[in-house]
């Protein structure tokens, strides 16, 4: 066995075959096969050792020839831990272990120490190199690499969140939250919300969201999972947290809850979400009016008159719907109007604007989309004369031409302020009034819009133009 070690490489010994037959009747030839690649993992300097790696596992791979139960187990595990401490003693890491401390330092702690140095990405190699299970691995890596990113100073919470979320991905093992938790620690509360919309685990998200003192999104969170058992982490908080749970599922109780408490807003807001659900006319006017008695016993007035005005139309509704039979029952206020509007009755949709208010442009635009889409031109003009309209006329002309009626459009466009006259002569393909209203008021802007409307046909117009924007550039 000594001599071994000085010999020449066994491929091209012409002594090989004696050196072998001597070890093989000593019955050592095992011993001696494990014996060379046990040096080769003892050996420190790289030149060296890749020098004996040659000699003494090229004799390890020609002996186990000779060996039935030779395993070569031994020999790949020494060269892939010899290609790991070779990585972590160069310079550039720091870490001059020998084979017997890495053994006896474990490759646990290993890894903990590139970790703690902030080696990640070596870490990481070593981790998918030698094959260690994610969560003991990767993932641990990555948790901590996580953990430190959130610390710095120097990055915005978008830049440190969109960061995380790209190196950690859905990686095995690690929790967003605990992440999180890290942020908040470190007195960033925003990041730590940032990093819990990652985390795919409402149970996980919940805690610390209440640690924060973010109720409300804690809520949020937990009513959009809809894992009832997370009410336990509400236990002894205040009353819309404890009732945020009974939304879910149970109706009845939460109407007792707030009974209870004589919370007469919540009440209110509860009788007017059920009414929603109610088919029969009787009944959702029934919930109405008891949420109209729980708004004025909370003093709330705009919630009474909305409530109120609600009750209102939904009567006017089933009146139509049993004398025109409109269908109108359980539509809002201004999909109503445009109902009746294009059902033509014309003087129920007017009663609904004087009676609910409803603002003077809205009106006249639901009207005078209606008509024009209905082609009823002559009503439309009518209206437009009825009195000043508050919307101007430039929306009749736009209206008329997106429905393909050049002719009535024109009816506008002498009525359109100066400030629209050129926009509403371009609308009707009139580049002559175009180019007098914008020489008119000498709007170098305007002159330019026409100009860039003219064709090689339009010559008379654009030298017009041109002549105009040359003066008003003289001045």
């Amino acid at each position: 066995i000594p001599y071994l070690g000085s010999a020449p490489p066994l491929k091209s010994s012409q002594k090989a075959d004696e050196y072998l037959r001597e070890i093989k009747e000593q019955s050592m030839l095992g011993e001696a096969v494990r014996q060379c690649v046990e040096a080769a993992g003892h050996e420190y300097d790289t030149n060296t050792q890749k020098s004996l790696m040659r000699v003494r596992a090229s004799a390890a791979s020609f002996g186990k020839c000779f060996l039935t139960d030779f395993s070569p187990d031994q020999f790949v595990t020494t060269c892939r831990e010899l290609r790991v401490l070779n990585a972590v003693r160069d310079s550039s890491v720091g870490l001059p272990l020998t084979h017997t401390q890495f053994k006896q330092l474990t490759l646990q702690v290993l890894i903990d120490r590139l970790v703690y140095r902030q080696f990640y990405p070596l870490a990481i190699e070593v981790c998918r190199y030698l094959k260690i299970p994610d969560y003991q691995g990767v993932s641990r890596v990555l948790k901590h690499w996580a953990s430190c990113k959130v610390q710095q100073k120097d990055l915005t919470d978008d830049a440190i969140a969109r960061a995380v979320c790209m190196k950690v991905g859905d990686s095995p093992g690690v929790s967003y939250s605990d992440i999180a938790a890290k942020a908040y620690e470190c007195g960033r509360a925003e990041l730590a919300i940032k990093l819990l919309d990652f985390e795919a685990r409402s149970g996980e998200q919940v805690p610390l969201l209440l640690k924060m003192k973010r109720s409300q999104l804690a809520l949020s969170k937990a009513v959009e999972s809809g894992d009832t058992d997370l009410g336990e982490c509400f236990t002894g908080r205040s009353q819309p947290l404890q009732t945020g749970f009974c939304k879910l599922q149970e109706q009845e109780t939460l109407k007792d809850l707030y009974n209870q408490d004589d919370d007469h807003q919540e009440l209110a807001n509860y009788y007017v979400t059920a009414s929603y659900r109610e088919k029969r006319l009787e009944g959702r006017l029934s919930l109405l009016q008891s949420a109209v008695d729980e708004y004025n016993k909370a003093k709330n007035e705009f919630a009474v008159k909305t409530t109120e005005d609600e009750m209102r139309l939904l009567r006017f509704q089933r009146k139509l719907d049993d004398e025109k039979g409109a269908g109108l029952l359980g539509l809002s206020l201004q999909v109503t109007m445009e109902t009746l509007l294009s059902l033509g009755l014309h003087k129920q949709a007017e009663q609904l604007y004087k009676d609910f208010r409803v603002p003077d442009k809205r009106y006249w635009w639901l009207k005078l989309k209606s008509l024009a889409e209905k082609e009823e031109w002559d009503e439309l003009e009518k209206f437009s004369k009825s009195k000043k309209s508050p919307i101007g006329y430039l929306a009749f002309v736009e209206v008329c031409i997106k429905c393909n009626n050049k002719y009535e459009a024109k009816k506008y466009v002498s009525k359109v302020t100066p400030e629209q006259k050129v926009k509403a002569h371009l609308a009707v393909g009139d580049l002559e009034g175009a180019a007098d209203a914008a020489i008119e008021r000498r709007n170098e802007a305007e002159i330019g819009a026409v100009l860039s409307r003219c064709s090689a046909s339009n010559s008379l117009v654009i030298e017009r133009l041109n002549r105009a924007r040359a003066a008003i550039a003289k001045k």
